[in-house]
């Protein structure tokens, strides 16, 4: 009972930076999902692992039982390399201040032991949470083991062989029984905060676009009518084929018309926010989609001296409803047309399956953006081109959130964007 209290002990130093994290970070800027903060990741795992060493929970041949190994863990998982190796770095410090050498057992275990969620890293944010639970089952069996055999090789060394066998077993067993627990509960609680900041971020966008909605439906219907029947009377005031009418005539009808349209065009991209809430779900062949919304923008590209290169995997299906799939595809491949350079302008098309996951790529080699502009990206109203509304991308957003799929962007001013769209496979199919 007394190492249990001890091993709660441990449990506060891990959850409360946890729970810290998300109130400075996570909760700073509800309309957007914030970005990881690697240092903020790195400060409190090194501190949370050093708290654990300060207070132990007890020791096996004088290597600690207690959980400082926990925060290490997460840090490689969700801060990476760098933010791990650092964490590693400083409580190895601690360690060696506090009891003046470094444990052989520690030496033998520490490098294999850490080797496997460094391995986990590159995927795991891909990972369901599900799967993350059962990695972390498998990396805290993965320290028992790994301690076991390396407090056995030192036994060999200083007592008999059969010594940790029979004195330490049970001790140990159930040390990595609550290791296992306790590093469970800890990535649970790392994706219990992060669903309820992405979920409170979904809140607030959706509140925009629910105000925007209501607007569009109560507007755009009684706007759009006038528009089309003052349309009409100017085509027929202008339609005069009279060899003397001044050329200024024609330059003010060019402009009245490109003016309406212009009118037209916000107002049908109102009516199809207003319309998200209707979808007819089918099984879809993306392949055949993306390609058919490259061949339709191609006559654009070509206007604007801007050439589509595609890469396709065959048969890539999803479930969704084609009309507004296919809304999205034209979307983005129109952005990034519009981004790219006038001359040398160059638009990369991919799809391919990963994870379960259908993932289209759309990569230009325009301007790019800053991280404050991408934050704003699918805001309603929000645009960056000189003519737009910003309801474009608004809608676009709302597309994918309603197929159950993520939008991400990744871009560098100078450097071209990268849109990457990812919409849950179609496993009916198979």
């Amino acid at each position: 009972m007394e190492m249990f209290k001890d091993f709660l002990l441990h449990v506060s130093f891990i959850l409360f930076p946890i729970f810290l994290y998300h109130a400075l970070w996570l909760s700073r800027t509800p309309a957007h999902f914030p970005k990881r903060n690697k240092l903020l990741i790195t400060i409190f795992a090194s501190i949370s692992s050093a708290l654990c060493i300060m207070y132990p929970v007890g020791s096996i041949l004088d290597l600690q039982t207690g959980l400082q190994s926990i925060p290490l863990v997460l840090a490689i998982l969700y801060g990476g390399y760098t933010a791990g190796i650092v964490a590693i770095l400083f409580s190895s410090i601690v360690k060696f201040v506090m009891y003046g050498s470094f444990l052989w057992v520690g030496l033998i275990v520490v490098p294999i032991y850490f080797f496997i969620p460094f391995l986990f890293y590159r995927k795991w944010r891909q990972y369901s949470k599900m799967k993350k639970l059962l990695y972390g089952v498998l990396i805290g069996l993965s320290k028992g083991i790994f301690i076991y055999i390396g407090l056995f090789v030192v036994s060999l060394m200083e007592y008999s062989p059969a010594f940790i066998m029979q004195q330490k077993f049970l001790e140990l067993f159930f040390s990595t029984l609550y290791y296992i627990f306790f590093l469970v509960l800890s990535i649970y609680s790392i994706e219990f905060v992060k669903e309820n900041a992405q979920m409170r971020t979904q809140l607030v966008q959706s509140e925009k676009l629910t105000i925007v909605s209501e607007l569009a439906a109560s507007v755009a219907h009684e706007v759009r009518n006038p528009l089309t029947v003052v349309r009409g009377f100017i085509q027929l005031l202008f339609s005069s084929d009279n060899a003397k009418e001044p050329s200024t005539n024609k330059d003010y009808k060019n402009l009245v018309l490109s003016e309406l349209d212009r009118a037209q065009d916000i107002i049908t991209s109102y009516l199809d926010i207003a319309k998200q809430n209707y979808y007819q779900i089918e099984s879809l062949n993306l392949s055949k989609l993306l390609e058919e919304c490259a061949s339709l923008m191609t006559s654009y590209a070509n206007f604007k001296s801007v050439t589509i290169h595609q890469s396709i995997e065959p048969d890539l299906y999803i479930q969704g409803d084609e009309t507004k799939v296919k809304q999205v595809m034209i979307n983005l491949i129109k952005n990034a047309i519009e981004a790219a350079p006038d001359h040398e302008g160059k638009i990369e098309l991919f799809a391919s399956k990963e994870n379960h996951k259908i993932c289209l790529y759309f990569v230009d080699n325009g301007v790019g953006m800053t991280e404050n502009q991408m934050k704003k990206l699918g805001e309603p109203y929000y645009t960056l081109k000189n003519k737009g509304t910003g309801l474009g991308l608004t809608v676009t957003f709302s597309i994918i959130e309603n197929h159950h799929g993520t939008i991400r962007f990744k871009s560098s001013l100078q450097s071209g964007t990268t849109v990457t769209v990812k919409f849950p496979e179609d496993t009916r199919r198979k």
